[in-house]
This record gives structure tokens, sequence and C-alpha cells, in this order.
């Protein structure tokens, strides 16, 4: 597990901070988040959806490098309700999209597990260590808990991403095939991972 001595990874977004998640998050998924979510308004509607509370921020200063979007339970990191999209995108498009959302949402995790529902790092910091740090801080966010588990879902064009993972500890399990989402929203394929919190040795910093 690889860190940067610079990082500071805190739970929360202070104020003003959402357009900066938005974006890495928007950098990072825009193929398969865009028919939700493209629209005019996209970075304003992202930042507007995110719960602060269940972000983990990496920051370097006043940098936000990365982000590491938690779900615990049914509280999702992002609130795309259909409620708040048809009010955005209106009654049709609106419909519609919500039933594209629930297509890109992750499961719900177990009640012993919490779940990355998607973890983002800016360009320009690969390489500097901070995806390892955040999962080094989702495992210690799970751990506090008492969770046993850290869970995520990556599809099968992000093989940097799953390497990432494989890395770190986390072990492949289930696979469930989506061509017909391949042309839509950009992969065929989202396999279920999971890390075990109990084998993970304990953070002393």
């Amino acid at each position: 597990m690889s860190t940067t001595t610079t990082l500071d990874i805190r739970l929360g977004l202070p104020a003003g901070a959402r357009p900066a998640a938005a974006a890495l998050y928007w950098e990072a998924f825009s193929r398969k988040a865009g028919p939700v979510l493209d629209g005019p308004r996209r970075a304003g509607f992202v930042a507007e959806s995110l719960v602060p509370g269940r972000v983990l921020g990496a920051w370097d200063g006043d940098r936000l490098l990365g982000v590491a979007f938690l779900q615990q339970g049914g509280a999702a990191p992002l609130d795309l309700s259909l409620r708040r999209l048809v009010r955005e995108f209106g009654p049709v498009r609106g419909l519609w999209r919500g039933l594209l959302a629930r297509c890109l949402a992750s499961t719900t995790p177990d009640a012993d597990e919490l779940m990355i529902d998607s973890l983002a790092v800016s360009g320009a910091a690969r390489g500097r260590g901070v995806g390892g740090a955040l999962l080094d801080a989702v495992v210690e966010q799970a751990r506090a808990r008492g969770l046993r588990r850290v869970r995520l879902e990556v599809v099968d064009t992000n093989p940097r991403a799953r390497a990432l993972y494989e890395r770190f500890g986390f072990r492949a399990g289930e696979t469930v095939r989506t061509p017909y989402l391949r042309r839509l929203m950009g992969f065929g394929a989202v396999t279920t991972m999971r890390y075990d919190v109990e084998s993970a040795p304990v953070n002393a910093g």
C-alpha cells in the first residue's frame, strides 16, 4: 500500500469544495455517467447532488487531488433520486435518466460492508500514491465503523483501476455481463471486488 506523505485525507467536503469534487467525478466517469448526468448544467447538478459527509477527499494543501465516494447501507453519496432528476431535466427526460441511473448505481452493500461507490484521482496527480492513500483511508473508515469488508465494483473497460485494487489486496468475486450497456455507457461487464478489513494492518498514522 503506497501513500504520499504530503496528502491529507479527510472525510467530508469543506464549503466551496463541491465543484472540485464534481469535476474529479466527471473527469473519471463522464463516459459511464454521461447518459444520466450530461447536459448544460451537468457540473452544477453533480456538485449539488453530492452528500459531503459520504466523500473522502485527498488534499495537498488546498488542492483536491482525489475523492472516494462511500456508501453504507442505502445511504448513497450522490442523490440521484427520480424526483431530483425530473426536477432538473423535466418529466420525460428525467424519467428516462432515472431508469438509466438504476443501471449506473452500485448494488446496495451488505450490512457488514462499506462500499466505494466511486474513486477518482486527478489526471495530474496519478502516480503519486493518491489512489492507495484513499484506499487506506477507506479501510480505516470501515474498521472504525465495525465493518468487516470493503466492497467495490469495477467495469471491464477500466483495467488500470482493477490493477490498483488487486495490488492493494482486493479479491475479485462475481462478474455480471451487461452487453446491452456497452454502446450506451461504454462497458459490458461489472466485477464485484472485496477487501477483508480484519486482515488489513492497522494504520498507526
